[in-house]
């Protein structure tokens, strides 16, 4: 797809990936940590209007492929838990909610501390060794590596 940005009188063309089938995962990561959406573009890396809209397409398009994770389920499913009990507690003011809200936090905390994000390049070499070839984090889109993990699972 390409945007048109207007510098001074003159405007521009912008290049950028449109899917996850052409966004290589290694970039879809490093927006995932860095929240950086100038990597959807595939040369200038200029911000402009439009990349929140872009990313969202891309996100959607990911979503309805793919799926929600199971740990983004269950950490959601905690949040939700933890948001039920303090609205018990506001709503009845019972002494023993804050215990519970207290240890549904430490749940929470220990949780995220024991599932480690696993490096992109040590998913690949697992899914690289599963299927007997080697994979790049720069050649491989999006669409192709969740469907390699997809078919692993």
């Amino acid at each position: 797809m390409l945007f048109n940005k207007k510098l001074t009188k003159e405007s521009k063309h912008i290049e950028t990936y449109n899917s996850v089938d052409e966004l290589p995962i290694k970039i879809w990561f490093k927006i995932h940590e860095t929240n950086d959406l100038t990597l959807l573009c595939k040369s200038s890396g200029e911000y402009f209007e439009g990349l929140e809209v872009l990313f969202e397409k891309i996100y959607d398009e990911f979503i309805t492929r793919f799926g929600l994770s199971d740990e983004y389920l269950a950490e959601l499913e905690a949040k939700k838990r933890l948001a039920n009990l303090q609205a018990d507690y506001i709503i009845t003011k019972q002494k023993h909610l804050k215990t519970l809200i207290a240890v549904e936090k430490e749940i929470q905390k220990h949780n995220a501390t024991e599932l480690k994000k696993q490096e992109l390049e040590v998913t690949l070499a697992k899914i690289s060794k599963y299927y007997g070839f080697k994979l790049s984090s720069r050649d491989l889109t999006v669409a192709e590596y969740y469907s390699y993990i997809n078919n692993i699972v």
